[in-house]
């Protein structure tokens, strides 16, 4: 097991899932980040699916996240008790940890997951309805389409003080 991987699955296992503690503004930015990163991805790799899309699959379909670990995440009964995307991207994003470690190329992207992760870690998952609204805590949002997503403004900054200086205006 490599070392990316090894760490994004310590990062999942010690989220806590009992729900939102605040910061709506900063995971509601957390979750367009990832729409937009997701969408560049989705694009390049010419994935169905979108917005909640397995990029390994396409990179190196014989490349699998290591069974003991998600094994063990499926031990969490908080973690299963989240909507069935929220356990999917978290797999999905150990699976494309592995394909780095594999050292297969992929897009000059910045890694589609980490938005999602640093949104899980700031006080849990999401839910997206059937039309099309997705609720992130306290905030609620419509998904739209690929193309929305595809622009070039720059990404939010995911480090917890730039986070958290977000939601302090909330304050």
């Amino acid at each position: 097991m490599g070392g990316r991987v090894e760490r994004q699955f310590e990062r999942i296992l010690a989220i806590d899932w009992t729900g939102s503690r605040g910061g709506s503004r900063s995971r509601a930015a957390l979750m367009r980040e990832y729409l937009r990163r997701a969408a560049w991805w989705g694009r390049t790799l010419q994935l169905t699916g979108w917005p909640f899309i397995d990029p390994a699959d396409a990179l190196a379909p014989d490349v699998q996240a290591p069974k003991e670990l998600v094994d063990r995440l499926y031990e969490d009964e908080r973690f299963l008790n989240q909507d069935m995307r929220v356990v999917k991207t978290c797999v999905r994003s150990i699976r494309l940890a592995a394909v780095r470690d594999a050292g297969r190329p992929v897009p000059p992207f910045p890694d589609m997951f980490e938005p999602l992760i640093a949104m899980y870690e700031r006080g849990g998952g999401f839910s997206l309805d059937k039309t099309g609204m997705i609720s992130v805590g306290g905030a609620a949002f419509h998904r739209g389409i690929l193309p929305d997503h595809l622009h070039k403004k720059p990404g939010i900054p995911l480090d917890r003080e730039s986070l958290d200086a977000m939601d302090a205006a909330d304050a």
